[in-house]
């Protein structure tokens, strides 16, 4: 029993720690593409293979060999192959961007891939899952539409559904299928490994996809940039996939896609701390029902109880 606890403590510890991380992406990737010096593809591939290259290297350093000198052939080609959905996340959001979708249409990636991993995780890893997860995650949804200003006060703002929708729809399900086909690799060589190699090739993905679509290179040179596209690389990558990935040892997958809600949060917060946007009434009853939707989350609250008898 103990150590059960101290596995969830340790799987809720790692997707915190991936939301902190990724409510970042946005804020510095909106800096660093209105600066209008790299492409998105560019900046796309650059921050995955760095992210890749960097724990690799750590690993190496760290196990005095060659990281993944223990893969058999079905490790290599399974990292490979769930590789590309981390890829095909990436293009088909700025894809779908490119075709002059609008920002609130391509924030509903944040909102449905939680769900599509909640529905994703019990088709193919056949998760259990209880009445108050399942509401919980109905609730972080709907919480999430408001925090992301997909509903407001004049009621639903994506007024068509376009091919642009469609390519950040894809999207979604590529991040749903990296995240629960990952699971049974991440649980056999560690998240640590897993993660490294599945960036590197996610990075070389995207980079034969740049080539492939003849998409002209914009490489960083000027030193925001530079410092910029780092930043991307070591916390809203290479640290976000790796404790998002790494929490999968610990928690269910229901959990960790009730954690993803909280993203568009940290998102909405940091826009009104740096760039001065404006936080409105509704988007803060979104936060609370996100937050309302953790809360009744069974392990999260078995976890709160649990802490609360120990205190008294």
């Amino acid at each position: 029993m103990e150590q059960r606890k101290h596995h969830q403590a340790t799987g809720i510890f790692w997707a915190a720690v991936s939301v902190l991380c990724w409510g970042t992406l946005f804020p510095a990737v909106s800096y660093l593409i209105k600066r209008g010096n790299v492409d998105c593809y560019s900046m796309a591939h650059i921050r995955f293979l760095a992210a890749g290259l960097i724990m690799l290297c750590i690993l190496r350093f760290k196990n005095k060999k060659f990281p993944g000198s223990e893969f058999c052939k079905k490790d290599w080609f399974l990292i490979i192959f769930q590789s590309i959905f981390a890829a095909g996340m990436s293009v088909l959001l700025f894809y779908g961007q490119s075709l002059g979708l609008p920002v609130v249409n391509a924030s509903m990636l944040e909102a449905e891939a939680p769900l599509l991993i909640f529905i994703l995780g019990i088709l193919i890893l056949h998760c259990k899952t209880s009445l108050l997860q399942t509401l919980g995650l109905v609730f972080g949804f709907g919480g999430s539409l408001l925090v992301l200003k997909v509903v407001g006060k004049d009621g639903f703002m994506i007024k068509s559904f376009s091919t642009g929708d469609m390519m950040v729809f894809l999207g979604a399900v590529c991040w749903a299928l990296y995240t629960v086909l990952a699971n049974p690799t991440i649980k056999r060589i560690g998240g640590l490994l897993y993660t490294g190699w599945s960036l590197f090739f996610a990075g070389l993905w995207i980079l034969l996809f740049q080539l492939t679509a003849g998409f002209e290179f914009h490489y960083p040179v000027k030193i925001p940039d530079v410092l910029c596209t780092l930043y991307l690389g070591l916390i809203p990558t290479a640290l976000a996939f790796f404790s998002w990935n790494n929490a999968q040892r610990y928690i269910s997958t229901g959990l960790l896609a009730i954690s993803g809600y909280f993203t568009p949060i940290l998102t909405a917060l940091l826009g009104w701390l740096f760039f001065r946007e404006t936080v409105t009434m509704i988007q803060g009853i979104g936060m609370i029902l996100v937050i309302g939707s953790a809360l009744i989350e069974p392990e999260i609250a078995n976890l709160l109880r649990n802490f609360r008898k120990a205190k008294d």
